[in-house]
């Protein structure tokens, strides 16, 4: 492995008492606001009835301290990088070495709303597959937070996906000196993932995806026309997105108008995230809150919404939506193609229908392609075992 040349930094979590206090303080002078009859579904968005639960718990029974000493047992640094428009950015990221002489590095990047938490349950079981009876490979795992994001420090402008995966690339050739790497992620990631195989193909073993954001230009003469599934599928992602797309809209136009609240109230923000793993997870949607809960237990859900009210990070993550757009990182230039190999797992989510592999593979290499039975959105958090042998699975074929 190449000598790295830029340092990176251990780091370790403190949150103070005097914040935790404060949080405690804040739960407990909760206003929970009317709810409308009809919303045992949450078709008017987060339920009061599960609020009222989740923000008890976070009050009177969620241990951070146990959650601070679980995350601490993950080895993190910070590395200070800086972007092409001069401004430096602290990355925060977990490096956990591999089992063996010829770990693969794997990059693994989360989305919104989640932080790097969403991979922990997982960091194990690829970094050291033969204590979970499997062989190889092995995985040297890197799992960094957003810009933006948790421990990541805030930008002074807000940078989208392609500037991001710039700074994966650096962070994983100049500050942990490997040459070649994969990578893995789902949601923002995703985006940033795609970057790094269309920015730096030269340096990426393979890829593996659960979300495919890149977006074909169909006006191209290297697009053949839209097939009847292609077709059935776009209508039917509309008819979703107009459906579920306030919060992106929000986001993507007016995020500081959402951003006050968010920042000065727990539950807040608790109910803004909260509605997303709802709508997102494999979550059994039967009752108001069982399957919610049993889903995303409150302590795993919790230390999520904890790390973004501990390090204020909610606006500048909130943020991404403006800046990815405004970046145009999903569009492909005409006849651009990722020649990255890349494989798929698309877990159930909501109501949303399959992806055609055709519409894939105008954007991807795909050469490996699953439909998971379980697990949604936040696969990784939701099926731990499923996810990480899936992924070695994709990576051992792929390699």
């Amino acid at each position: 492995m190449p000598h790295p040349i830029v340092p990176a930094d251990p780091f370790t979590l403190a949150i103070s008492d005097a914040e935790i206090a404060d949080l405690k303080h804040r739960l407990a002078n909760t206003r929970f606001p009317n709810e409308p009859e009809g919303n045992d579904h949450w078709d008017y968005g987060t339920s009061l009835t599960y609020m009222e639960r989740l923000v008890h718990h976070w009050r009177d029974k969620y241990d951070w301290r146990a959650q601070e000493k679980w995350l601490n047992s993950f080895p993190q640094f910070r590395a200070t990088l800086t972007d092409d428009e001069g401004e430096d950015h602290a990355i925060h990221f977990v490096h956990m070495r591999g089992s063996g002489d010829n770990a693969v590095p794997l990059i693994l990047t989360h989305g919104w709303p989640s932080t790097f938490r969403e991979f922990l349950d997982v960091a194990d079981r690829l970094a050291h597959p033969e204590k979970y009876g499997h062989g190889g490979p092995a995985f040297d795992v890197v799992i960094p937070s957003l810009i933006g994001y948790g421990f990541s420090s805030k930008p002074r402008k807000p940078i989208g996906p392609a500037a991001i995966a710039d700074l994966w690339h650096r962070l994983m050739t100049q500050v942990l000196g490997y040459g070649k790497y994969a990578a893995q992620a789902g949601d923002w990631g995703s985006f940033v993932t795609s970057r790094l195989a269309l920015q730096h193909a030269e340096s990426l073993l393979a890829i593996h995806l659960t979300m495919l954001p890149l977006r074909p230009n169909l006006k191209h003469a290297s697009q053949p026309p839209v097939s009847e599934e292609e077709g059935a599928w776009i209508r039917q992602m509309n008819t979703w997105w107009r459906k579920e797309e306030g919060y992106r809209s929000i986001q993507s136009t007016k995020p500081m108008a959402l951003a006050f609240g968010l920042m000065d109230s727990p539950a807040g923000l608790a109910g803004w995230l909260a509605d997303k793993y709802y709508r997102l997870g494999d979550t059994d949607k039967s009752h108001t809150h069982a399957g919610m809960e049993q889903r995303f237990p409150f302590d795993t859900i919790l230390t999520q919404f904890s790390i973004y009210w501990f390090s204020g990070s909610i606006n500048s993550a909130n943020t991404l939506y403006k800046a990815g757009p405004a970046e145009g990182s999903s569009a492909l230039k005409p006849g651009e193609r990722v020649s990255v190999p890349t494989a798929y797992s698309e877990y159930p989510m909501d109501e949303l229908p399959d992806t055609p592999r055709s519409w894939a593979e105008r954007s991807y290499n795909i050469v490996r392609w699953r439909r998971m039975e379980k697990g949604g959105h936040f696969a990784a958090m939701e099926e731990p075992e499923l996810f990480a042998d899936d992924v070695r699975e994709a990576f051992r074929q792929m390699l």
